[in-house]
């Protein structure tokens, strides 16, 4: 009690109040938070050194294309990648670029600047891989996997052994999930 015999705001307020809680996260914050769990992914990694240098720069600073930071809009990335606004899209829905909502809008992050960048380097040979394997179902892609992974052992015989578990490692991150 302060010497008035009155009890002080900052005392009051302690104990009315009791436990702190912990804090809400916004759905917004916790898909913000998601995006960068998803760029320390060794999958996602494993794209960047496949980057060109200039692509590399506008994801580190995407504020000289676009006039500001992250998060950008299907919009920026189509003119930061040269991808069409249709093709961002199409990607995004598909999961392949990585994404998440405010409403209608696709809110895009480091980690899908990155992925777009990557199917924008890719050969139309490769995008029709992509487009392949996500419309296979589950079971038939755990097979070819199976498969690849069979190949890909044998060709890593090769290979340095530092090499090859740098090369492995995405693939030890999909079998911890």
């Amino acid at each position: 009690m302060a010497r008035d015999g009155k009890t002080s705001t900052a005392k009051r307020a302690g104990t009315s109040r009791g436990r702190m809680r912990a804090a809400e996260v916004s759905p917004e914050l916790k898909d913000r938070l998601d995006q960068a769990r998803v760029l320390r992914d060794p999958r996602v990694r494993a794209l960047w050194p496949r980057l060109e240098p200039r692509q590399q720069q506008i994801v580190l600073d995407p504020n000289k294309g676009v006039g500001h930071r992250y998060p950008l809009t299907s919009g920026e990335v189509a003119e930061l990648t040269r991808m069409s606004e249709r093709q961002v899209r199409y990607w995004a829905d598909r999961g392949l670029i990585v994404h998440w909502r405010k409403g209608r809008r696709r809110l895009f992050e480091a980690v899908g600047l990155i992925t777009a960048f990557s199917i924008t380097n890719a050969s139309q040979h490769e995008l029709q891989f992509y487009r392949g394997v996500m419309e296979e179902p589950v079971e038939k892609l755990a097979a070819k996997v199976g498969i690849l992974t069979s190949l890909l052992a044998s060709r890593l015989e090769e290979v340095e052994p530092s090499e090859a578990k740098a090369l492995t490692a995405p693939l030890g991150e999909l079998a911890r999930r």
